[in-house]
């Protein structure tokens, strides 16, 4: 028995939240039933929270409230009226930012998120304390479809891994997280090693990271003969996860991924179940539209927060495609899925000593906290040289400059050379994304495919 995971269970975390506002016991146990609801109750109850939420825009929020001139809450009644409502797209939210914020709510009150994305536009988003205790009960009861409960331990392969955090937060990461961290932005065969042994000590019972990154930590253990390394469950986010990748990482692991889809702007969107036949959504939070997708057609995802009012998003589109996923779950849930995300893509790049970088992590810790950077993309067309493509914006300047000069040197050390174009925008790929990494060379000898 893991005695530290009960504690933290039963008493440290119980403890932290009631503190600090973000206890979830009711709520929690209240999705955990919700969950199995019949589709057209779900559905019923989400046309409900919809309809609400746009009679409080239109009263409380300066963005919609011109936005939606004229228009009664009351006559949406339908999947095909609230369908009627505009789009929100990432340029509105950062032209229009404050205007998005309802009346007397405060941003430096709110729970800050800021995010790049895949396509390598800055974005900032704000949530009310609602929101952010619902999306913390919505990320467990997902957590718990992969078997990971709080307070379990767990490993992750993230970026951004020595960040530093205020004292209640380390305190509350040392009793009731629980986790220990491969940097992703350091991915050599010496680094991934003294991982493996760490995890071998610590014992975490789930595994968590950027898709292509589980895919690259299956690779090193395949490679190296470690056939005994395991978990009950794997979960993949961040990215899209091909079927080659996951079917290497099954492979190796057994039937224990779990592909999740969410972002920073809304947090999770949708999970894997047990039954590992598509994402459900985060119905019970979140309405999820896929514009002129079906069942094999991908379509543009749309999404509106239904809890988040201090910061509503309603009808965003995030930038991403999927298809949906047809007919009941054999899971019994009657939670909405998407069959299959596309158009998420950030190559693995190299450094010229031969290490692994995630493009991800890149942009995860480094570009997005550039000032003035609208847009960028990062080409490598050497081992020692890459391409940093640029659009810029309003408050780009030398300092932006020393900002991305310092990211390149730090990440893959002074033999990497690099030049910086401008550009007045960034071609999408044909599936219409922006993908943030490309890698137009071979992978360099000792650093596997």
């Amino acid at each position: 028995m893991d005695l530290g995971a009960l504690f933290a269970r039963k008493i440290f975390i119980p403890i932290y939240e009631r503190r600090w506002g973000l206890y979830d016991g009711a709520l929690s146990r209240a999705l955990a039933e919700s969950q199995f609801d019949p589709p057209e109750v779900i559905l019923e109850q989400q046309l409900e929270q919809f309809r609400g939420l746009v009679g409080h825009v239109i009263e409380a929020n300066p963005f919609y409230r011109e936005r939606y001139a004229g228009l009664d809450a009351g006559d949406l009644r339908t999947p095909e009226d609230f369908a009627g409502l505009p789009l929100l797209s990432k340029d509105d939210i950062r032209q229009h930012g404050e205007a998005l914020i309802s009346d007397g709510c405060v941003p430096q009150r709110m729970f800050h998120k800021r995010t790049g994305g895949s396509t390598g536009v800055p974005v900032h988003v704000y949530w009310d304390h609602p929101a952010h205790v619902f999306k913390r009960a919505i990320v467990r009861r997902h957590d718990a479809w992969a078997g990971f409960r709080p307070g379990q331990k767990q490993a992750a392969l993230w970026g951004d891994t020595e960040k530093r955090y205020p004292l209640k937060e380390r305190i509350y990461k040392a009793l009731c997280e629980r986790t220990i961290y491969l940097d992703t932005l350091r991915m050599d065969d010496a680094y991934l090693a003294q991982f493996v042994e760490r995890v071998r000590r610590f014992r975490p019972e789930v595994l968590i990271g950027h898709a292509h990154s589980l895919f690259f930590f299956s690779r090193f253990l395949v490679d190296q003969g470690d056939d005994d390394l395991q978990f009950s469950g794997i979960i993949s986010t961040a990215e899209t996860l091909v079927p080659a990748e996951r079917e290497f990482i099954e492979d190796r692991f057994g039937p224990v991924l779990f592909d999740r889809y969410g972002c920073e702007e809304v947090s999770l969107i949708a999970s894997e179940c047990p039954a590992h036949d598509g994402l459900h959504t985060s119905a019970e939070g979140m309405y999820v539209e896929v514009l002129g997708g079906d069942a094999t057609t991908p379509g543009r995802i749309v999404v509106t927060d239904l809890i988040n009012r201090g910061m509503p998003l309603v009808r965003y589109e995030v930038g991403d495609l999927a298809t949906v996923a047809a007919g009941p779950c054999s899971c019994g849930r009657g939670l909405p899925r998407l069959a299959r995300v596309f158009g998420r893509s950030t190559d693995i790049l190299y450094a010229p000593d031969g290490r692994k970088v995630s493009g991800v992590s890149i942009l995860d810790t480094f570009v997005i906290h550039v000032p003035g950077l609208r847009q960028a993309q990062i080409v490598q067309d050497r081992l020692d040289h890459l391409v940093l493509r640029v659009v810029r914006d309003t408050g780009f300047g030398d300092e932006s400059v020393a900002c991305l000069r310092a990211a390149v040197q730090e990440v893959f050390g002074p033999e990497m050379y690099h030049d910086i174009e401008y550009v007045d925008s960034i071609a999408p790929t044909s599936r219409g994304k922006y993908q943030f990494s490309i890698c137009e060379i071979d992978p360099p000898v000792g650093a596997g495919a």
